[in-house]
């Protein structure tokens, strides 16, 4: 692990779905470059196995996105860990395959309530934390949504049916944006990263067969499938001062897939 001299030094995030992917990446990622990370997950269990042994640098917390008591109860832990709250990546998110024609109004609430609306109460809950607390570094803090490629395209032609998936990616999109705009003037940036299709337990369903992972390849002009860390990578860029002039933009990481 880097010294508390990376490119985080001194920075204090909290990271959601941190428990396994994207999540556990990017938390690892941020440990890495200096920062005081709390994770948090719904799954206490698996959080616990994803950071085995005492971690510097880091606190976990469990708790459910699309519980407003819960939301408030990371944030708070998150800003009381070091008295201060820098970065939020809002990673937490599941994925469910329904068509259209079958699919329950519980199955789309369900998605809508974590990914949509989970983004919406974590972003809330720890930016009230941040505008409450001075910047005497003068530097900008940072809310970083994963929302995906499927909020620009849809995949359903290639028996990937995900209305719900995509309506609630849509939502990240677009709230990421309406809340560069209202949060600029209190410092913080806001960005999304829009993955394509990752190497995750999320994407097992995508990933299920050579025949659909060899489809997904011939779509993908660098010729391979993302892994977590490409995530944590930009999430990072992000999350830093190199990105102090960058708000409101969505970071496609995607291999070129959206392109062709």
């Amino acid at each position: 692990m880097v010294a508390a001299g990376g490119r985080l030094a001194g920075r204090a995030a909290l990271v959601t779905g941190a428990a396994s992917g994207i999540g556990r990446a990017t938390a690892l990622r941020f440990l890495a470059e200096g920062a005081l990370v709390t994770a948090a997950d719904v799954d206490g269990g698996k959080l616990t196995a994803a950071f085995p042994g005492d971690q510097e640098r880091l606190v976990t917390v469990t708790g459910d996105v699309s519980d407003p008591a819960d939301t408030a109860r990371m944030a708070a832990a998150a800003a009381s860990a070091s008295g201060a709250l820098d970065i939020l990546v809002n990673c937490a998110g599941i994925a469910r395959y329904t068509n259209f024609l079958e699919l329950p109004l519980e199955e789309w609430q369900r998605v809508q309530d974590v990914n949509a609306t989970g983004t919406f109460l974590v972003a809330q809950a720890v930016a009230r934390q941040m505008t409450g607390m001075p910047r005497p570094d003068g530097r900008t803090r940072a809310i970083i949504n994963i929302a995906s490629i499927e909020a620009h395209i849809v995949l359903a032609s290639s028996g990937h049916p995900q209305v719900h998936y995509n309506a609630s990616k849509g939502a990240v999109h677009m709230i990421t944006r309406a809340l560069a705009v209202e949060l600029a003037a209190h410092g913080i940036r806001v960005n999304s990263i829009c993955p394509g299709i990752i190497d995750t337990p999320l994407a097992a369903f995508a990933l299920a067969s050579e025949e659909k992972r060899a489809r997904i390849l011939a779509q993908v002009p660098l010729g391979r499938i993302g892994e977590p860390g490409d995530i944590a990578a930009a999430a990072l860029f992000l999350a830093s001062e190199e990105s102090s002039y960058v708000t409101g933009e969505a970071l496609v990481v995607d291999g070129g897939y959206i392109i062709q």
